[in-house]
């Protein structure tokens, strides 16, 4: 009896009611899903994701065979990524973020892609990027060739031959120069595959020259070269009528560069990069992106 008398007894007693109350107005909710196997779900949206997918790939449909084999593999993919998941494999590694940023990439251009365009944004749109719809410049010309390795001075000797040329317009180049694998007149040239035979830089060289006189020396990587423009074409405009499929498919990769572009704008506002100062030089298109954000 004396002992129900202790002070410190009593304590006690109070101290484990309070807990006991804590412990029970703040208990966790029941999982209802406690004690229950995870699942997965494959649904018939996925068997058909599926058999499209064959389709599109092989041009005809799954036979059942190929279709029991499909729904296999992808079940066993969904187990396998799901245990993966619950192990955290996942975690820093570099092929699931590539994969997944991936992913993101191609549902934001798939949605843009969805898109079709009226005919008047087509007619905006070719008439807005006309580069991309003209046709090739060409050009003609013949080129008298100066080679290093058999000559002491190789641009010099062009530039004195080129004071020949200028001087009569009814010189012959057969005996002038040096021998060169490539022909010496080249007709109907696209930049493209002046560019192939001797290089970009001759390429554009010649493509700035005055038509009808000889000009030069023009370093390629044989050597030097003289080269008279004979006739020049510059590119046109080809008609939209004719190119209307073209204007699609150009609109639809502009549509989804500018959705991409927008998405990972929209990114950049919701997560705040944090980077160390000396890694700051290395990423001024984001630094400057996000200045821009209010």
């Amino acid at each position: 009896m004396k002992l129900l008398k202790e002070p410190l007894l009593h304590f006690l007693i109070a101290g484990a009611a309070l807990f006991g109350a804590y412990a029970w107005m703040n208990r966790a909710p029941e999982d209802p899903n406690a004690g229950q196997t995870p699942s997965l779900q494959v649904g018939a949206g996925d068997i058909e994701w599926l058999a499209q997918n064959w389709t599109t790939q092989w041009r005809r449909q799954p036979t059942p065979e190929e279709l029991r084999g499909l729904v296999t593999d992808y079940t066993d993919e969904l187990l396998l990524a799901r245990e993966a998941r619950s192990l955290g494999l996942e975690d820093n590694d570099v092929i699931v973020r590539r994969r997944l940023a991936q992913k993101l990439t191609f549902l934001v251009e798939d949605t843009a892609r969805r898109a079709e365009p009226s005919d008047t944004e087509l007619q905006q749109f070719y008439a807005g990027h006309a580069q991309l719809f003209r046709s090739d410049a060409r050009i003609s010309f013949t080129q008298v060739y100066f080679s290093p390795q058999q000559r002491a001075n190789a641009q010099s000797d062009a530039t004195s031959t080129l004071q020949r040329l200028r001087d009569d317009g009814a010189l012959s180049t057969a005996a002038l120069g040096d021998r060169l694998l490539l022909e010496a007149d080249f007709r109907d040239e696209t930049e493209q595959s002046v560019s192939a035979a001797f290089g970009g830089a001759f390429a554009r060289a010649v493509f700035s020259l005055e038509p009808g006189v000889w000009s030069g020396p023009i370093e390629s990587g044989y050597g030097q070269h003289l080269v008279r423009v004979s006739t020049r074409q510059e590119g046109q405009l080809r008609p939209f009528a004719d190119l209307r499929e073209q204007v699609v498919e150009a609109w639809r990769s502009e549509e989804e560069r500018t959705a991409k572009e927008l998405y990972l704008a929209g990114l950049r506002k919701k997560y705040r990069l944090v980077v160390d100062d000396a890694l700051k030089p290395l990423m001024v298109p984001i630094a400057a992106a996000s200045s821009r954000q209010p």
